[in-house]
């Protein structure tokens, strides 16, 4: 897996599911594990979430945010 870093401190990108506040569907967050305030990215496209969802289900992944695949 490729990592993708922080534009402000060159961290690597932390990757997790969240829900929308209204929508309540969910969304892949990229977010900096250093400060949350220097970079945080939403991926909301369900077509695209469903598949990466359902690939991460047949790893037995409990999270985006796990390393490895």
């Amino acid at each position: 897996m490729k990592e993708i870093g922080c534009p402000i401190c060159s961290s690597p990108l932390t990757v997790r599911t969240a829900k929308g506040r209204k929508s309540n569907k969910p969304f892949i967050m990229l977010v900096c594990p250093v400060d949350g305030r220097h970079f945080r990215g939403f991926i909301t496209d369900q077509n695209y979430l469903k598949r990466v969802l359902n690939e991460l289900n047949n790893n037995n992944y409990k999270d985006l945010g796990r390393e490895g695949g």
